[in-house]
């Protein structure tokens, strides 16, 4: 039964007991009659008419992308969606107000009671990639990743949990359903703002909204955004980006042990193999040779250079340089996870 048809039998029955319960009025105890009844939803509900009349609704940025995402030679539209919980009628995404925390605080409160829908949406086959709770912060078509011969593509998805720390996905179109093949810890600062509203990423993390209110500086976010790149790829078959550093697995006690017994430089020697690409320096994984790190070069004196790389700092950015070609590619072995549309 789809839940167009569940919601409106639920709305008949709704109806009916109310006829009931008005056409039985007289028979109740003139006690119950007069009393007022006060549930955890009519609590929620006038919580909510109270923020509703205090804010603006603002739509937000909606993305479109299209690529080749099932390999048959021809572009495809994916076109961002934020509706209401049937999925029909777009919704607003945030609520403009003069204290822009409380705005956010009032997005979360308000999109939740309404359980939003968020999702990139393929209309000709109805199929939808869900999105965080408040849609996406960012989202590319990153090409080929995986050489199946279809784009896949990448989303940041915008949460409700007030940290700018997050993971771009990769997904990829199989048997016609999204499956995610990639991860990377990244920092929301890195990606530049979406028109009409964004989240203001702070130090300790994303407390505010930022609204534009002009459709000149809308223009200038949007030239920006579709100027902006995740990847960056090389005629040498091989991808690039920067994010949060996870080059090592520091939950793994053995290795953590290893590290602090042998000490940095032997540790670095043991997993790790220097190389030189177009002139920089990078630190290829033993364990897998698809993956390299750029290593930072600084100069410390007139006439000696040091390299720094941030093995064990978590705050550290750190370059990843990917071989598409080679085997053991983390976009072509990693356990596919089928995500479910909504």
């Amino acid at each position: 039964m789809s839940s167009l048809l569940q919601s409106l039998y639920f709305l008949i029955f709704c109806v009916a007991v109310s006829f009931l319960i008005i056409w039985k009025g007289d028979s109740f105890p003139k006690k119950m009659k007069s009393a007022s009844i006060l549930t955890a939803a009519d609590s929620l509900q006038m919580a909510n008419d109270s923020l509703l009349a205090t804010v603006t609704p603002v739509m937000g940025y909606r993305f479109v992308i299209r690529g080749d995402f099932d390999g048959d030679g021809s572009a495809e539209t994916l076109y961002e969606r934020y509706t209401d919980s049937l999925y029909f009628d777009e919704a607003p995404k945030y609520y403009d107000s003069k204290d822009t925390t409380d705005a956010y605080n009032k997005a979360i409160s308000l999109n939740f009671y309404y359980q939003r829908k968020s999702f990139l949406e393929w209309r000709q086959r109805n199929l939808k990639l869900p999105g965080g709770h408040l849609g996406f912060h960012y989202v590319e078509n990153c090409g080929d990743v995986n050489n199946d011969g279809k784009d896949e593509v990448l989303v940041l998805c915008q949460w409700d949990d007030m940290s700018n720390i997050n993971h771009v996905q990769i997904f990829t179109l199989n048997d016609d359903k999204w499956k995610e093949i990639y991860t990377a810890p990244v920092w929301e600062w890195q990606f530049p703002p979406t028109p009409s509203v964004s989240m203001v990423p702070g130090m300790f993390g994303n407390f505010q909204v930022g609204f534009t209110n002009s459709k000149a500086n809308d223009a200038l976010l949007e030239k920006q955004l579709k100027a902006f790149h995740f990847f960056t790829r090389y005629n040498d078959h091989s991808v690039e980006f920067s994010g949060m550093n996870d080059i090592i697995e520091w939950s793994n006690e053995e290795l953590d042990s290893e590290y602090n017994e042998i000490g940095e430089i032997d540790f670095i020697e043991k997993y790790f193999t220097r190389a030189v690409i177009n002139d920089s320096i990078y630190m290829r994984r033993k364990d897998n040779p698809s993956i390299y790190y750029k290593v930072h070069e600084i100069l410390i004196s007139e006439t000696e250079t040091a390299l720094i790389f941030p093995l064990d700092d978590p705050a550290e950015m750190v370059t990843t340089r990917i071989f598409l070609n080679h085997p053991e590619s983390p976009f072509k072995n990693r356990r596919q996870v089928t995500q479910k549309c909504p």
